[in-house]
Parts: C-alpha cells; sequence; structure tokens
C-alpha cells in the first residue's frame, strides 16, 4: 500500500524561519476531519472538512546543573506569530529545570516517513464517500427490525499530514486516519413492563471497513437485547475471561504509570528483570504494529520505532523513554514520546502537546488457550465480562474495578443467562509476592484483536473480585 501524497510542510516553513540555539524541535500537523451524525435511523448533521493547522515549538536550554525546557503551541504561521511562540517557549524555558544534563533530539536526513500501516488510503482519497458508505453498512442491519433502533451516533474520520523538524537536522513527514465511532442500540418491546435495554459502544481505529460493520451490529443488536433480561452476577473470587476489549481499557494506563523513564525518576519503575506477571505472559511495546492507534513510522520526537518487550515470560524487559529521561538516565530515547496521548489517543490537535513517554501499541501475542468457547470452557463457572463501565485503573498502584454493564454467566463451560450490574475489580500489575491480573492468567486465547491501542488476545484469570448478588 503505497502512501498517499502529502501537500502539508508545516514544520519544515516554520524551521526555516527560526533563528534559534539549539536544541529545538518543531512539531506540525495539518487536518482535515469529516462528520457524519445520527439520530435515530436518520442522518442528522453532515459536515467536512473542517480544517485546522497549527505547530507546536521545543526548545532546551541550561539550567544549572540540569536542562530547562519551553514549550508553546499556535495555529498563527505568520511571522510575527512564530516569534511570539518562540518568546513565550524561551520564557517558559527559563522558568523550569529537568535533572538531565543535555537531550539529544534525533538526528537524520530529510525526507518522508513511511512504511507503517496507518493511513486508509480510500478514505485519504474519497472522504465523505468512504464515510457515508460505512454509516450506510452500520444502518443497513437495523431494516425490518422492530425491536431493536439506533438511538444516536456518529462517525468522526480525521486525516492528518504530520511533519517535524528540529536542530539536528530531522525532517520527517507521514500522513495518518483515524476515526471516531459511537453508537447507540436499544432494544424494547417484548415482556411488559420490562425496561429497555441499551448497548452503547464507543471504539475508535485507523480504517474503514464497511464490509465487517453488519456483522458488529447484529451482535450489538443481540447483546442490547440481553441487557434487557440480564440479571445481577453473583459475589465471590471467581474465574473472569476477558476479551480484547475489556483488556485495552485495563492495561496500557498501568504500564503508561509505571514502565517509562518518567517512573524510574520517581523511583516507581520495576527493576529489570524482577518478575511481575506468569510465566506465560509476554507483553510487548510496538510502534510499528498495523493499524494501531499508537503506531506510527516514528515517535513525536522523530525516533525510529520498533518492537520493546515489556514483559519477557512474566519478567521486565524495557522501560519507556523519551529523549528528556533518557538524557537524566544516560541512555537512548525508546522511540515513545507522543504528544497528547497520557489517556486515549486524541485524533488531532496532538501539536498543542509537548511530548512525554507513554506506550505505543501494546501487544500480548496469542496463546494456546484456543478459541474463545474454548477459553469459556476453561473458565468452568466464572463470568465473561462483555462491557465494563468506567474501569480505568490507578496508574501507579495497578487498582482497577468497574461496573458490569453487560456480561454472562459461564456454567459447565458454556456461556449461558446474561448478567449486569455489580462490579468486577482487582490489581492489574504488581510485584511478585502480590496477585495480580497477570499474575493470575489460567489461559492465553489463540486468537488476537486490535482494538485501539492494544492487541490481545482473550484472556482467563483465575481469580478477580465479583461483586453482585448476595
Amino acid at each position: 500500500m503505497s502512501a498517499p501524497r502529502m501537500d502539508a510542510a508545516t514544520a519544515f516553513e516554520v524551521a526555516d524561519r527560526l533563528h534559534l540555539a539549539a536544541p529545538w524541535e518543531v512539531f506540525a500537523e495539518r487536518s482535515r476531519r469529516y462528520e457524519i451524525h445520527l439520530n435515530g435511523r436518520s442522518i442528522e448533521l453532515v459536515r467536512g472538512p473542517i480544517f485546522l493547522e497549527g505547530y507546536g515549538i521545543r526548545i532546551f536550554r541550561p539550567a544549572g546543573e540540569g536542562t530547562g525546557e519551553g514549550f508553546q503551541a499556535s495555529t498563527d504561521l505568520s511571522s510575527e506569530g512564530i516569534a511570539a511562540t518562540v518568546a513565550d517557549a524561551e520564557k517558559v524555558a527559563a522558568e523550569s529545570s529537568f535533572p538531565a544534563k543535555k537531550v539529544d533530539l534525533p538526528a537524520g536526513p530529510a525526507g518522508a516517513s513511511n512504511g507503517v500501516a496507518i493511513c486508509d488510503t480510500s478514505l485519504w482519497d474519497r472522504p465523505m464517500e468512504r464515510l457515508q458508505e460505512y454509516v450506510d453498512a452500520l444502518l443497513r442491519p437495523f431494516d425490518g427490525l422492530t425491536d431493536v433502533d439506533p438511538s444516536f451516533g456518529s462517525v468522526r474520520a480525521t486525516l492528518t499530514e504530520a511533519t517535524l523538524a528540529n536542530s539536528a537536522g530531522l525532517r520527517l513527514a507521514y500522513p495518518h486516519t483515524t476515526i471516531w465511532m459511537e453508537l447507540a442500540v436499544k432494544a424494547s418491546g417484548g415482556p411488559e413492563g420490562r425496561p429497555p435495554g441499551e448497548y452503547w459502544v464507543n471504539d475508535s481505529f485507523r480504517r474503514l471497513e464497511p464490509e465487517r460493520a453488519a456483522g458488529q451490529v447484529r451482535d450489538w443488536c443481540r447483546i442490547a437485547r440481553d441487557v434487557r433480561v440480564a440479571t445481577a452476577p453473583p459475589t465471590g473470587e471467581l474465574p473472569v475471561v476477558l476479551p480484547a476489549s475489556i483488556v485495552t481499557t485495563i492495561l496500557p494506563p498501568v504500564f503508561a504509570g509505571r514502565w517509562t523513564g518518567r517512573a524510574r525518576l520517581r523511583e516507581l519503575a520495576p527493576a529489570i528483570g524482577s518478575a511481575w506477571a506468569g510465566d506465560s505472559v509476554t507483553v510487548v511495546d510496538d510502534g510499528r504494529f498495523p493499524w494501531g492507534l499508537g503506531s506510527s513510522p516514528s515517535d513525536d520526537e522523530g525516533t525510529p520505532q520498533r518492537r520493546r518487550t515489556l514483559l519477557d515470560h512474566g519478567r521486565v524487559g524495557e522501560l519507556l523513554y523519551d529523549a528528556r529521561h533518557a538524557g537524566a538516565f544516560g541512555t537512548g530515547s525508546s522511540g515513545n514520546a507522543l504528544r497528547g496521548r497520557s489517556s486515549l489517543y486524541a485524533d488531532w490537535r496532538r501539536f498543542l502537546h509537548s511530548p512525554s513517554a507513554v506506550p505505543t501499541t501494546i501487544v500480548i501475542p496469542p496463546g494456546d488457550g484456543g478459541s474463545d468457547a474454548e477459553i469459556a470452557e476453561s473458565a468452568g463457572d466464572g463470568i465473561w465480562v462483555q462491557q465494563l463501565g468506567w474501569a480505568i485503573p490507578d496508574p501507579l498502584s495497578g487498582a482497577f474495578g468497574g461496573e458490569i454493564r453487560i456480561g454472562y454467566r459461564i456454567r459447565g463451560g458454556k456461556l449461558a443467562e446474561p448478567v449486569r450490574g455489580g462490579t468486577v475489580g482487582g490489581v492489574a500489575l504488581a510485584p511478585a509476592e502480590h496477585p495480580s491480573l497477570l499474575r493470575d492468567i489460567a489461559s492465553v486465547g489463540s486468537t488476537p484483536a486490535l482494538v485501539e491501542n492494544m492487541s490481545s488476545p482473550t484472556l482467563l484469570v483465575k481469580n478477580l473480585t465479583v461483586a453482585g448478588a448476595s
């Protein structure tokens, strides 16, 4: 797949007008956004393209035994606007100090940086047409249904040309696409007095696949019907099955909080080689994983992406660094300097943020646990969690807990009646002497799924705390 033609050279144009002492960098974006909003089965609003172009300038200056960092962003590309942005960055640098004697920014030749699958070329070439095809595919499965309807929804596609230039001679450019989708599916009718059931889906991804949408919507309709008849889960320490959509909400924030140079500076990072998960668990950070939301040819400082082993059969492999924290410890950047992604990935306006070290696309390789049906069979009697609300873990302690919005009892190794309400929780990651989700993995499925910034198979956890019916 060839990369589409890029017209933006925003960072290069800004850099050519700078007269600054090194080191400095300019990160810029030129974005187009297209949106379709739904009201029930009808299209309520279509808009786009919405244009946004901006840049951020970051500079480093000596500050005693450390380094002062200054950052300022702007959408003003005039000479006066650039000068004002530089002046503000200089003021910030003069008032800050970071414990690194120097910060080495990556060097390299000018040119395009591509080769990572992160740009949907059909969306790039025909944005509104492709967006309409996807929305049509979402609505088509509701034809002829009388008990299930979409109550609202929207699909937003952003096409971005990212450019980066720095004082070490690096000039990079690459395009990427991101899509944000939400759809609320409501089931009603049937037994008198039973309230409607709603299944609300939020998802972010890099490419439109209308051919998959129909199958997904049919599943969402079935789940919305199950919400209507679901009962409370049991209470106790139970085997719990977590599909990729749940694992993605739990693990990335914890790795971002503990597996970085920032955590090491605060003496919160794990020791290399220490045991933090079961022997069957390997986790990598892969900035070149196809279509991952965290993937890119280089990080947002220009360091080329690669695979990094976070956990190797349960033991700590590498920590994640940006240039600033690499300078503090006399090591090299791992390529994990990302902008605006400390929570979940903004699909534009990243130029407003200074970079920090966070995971790119986290990958748990497939195991020998088999299909989802075989994972459920291994569970025996437990809970399958389909959707977990507000499960965002504490990034330092790793503790998480969320409401079971919809799940299923597992009885005799088979999925049984739907359950909802109550909570499930535990600790995602902990040292060897403490129980945790990744230490108590009983089985790793054989079929991975990419969800936002993580690829994972379905996982069976031996025991998690479920609080439901007494």
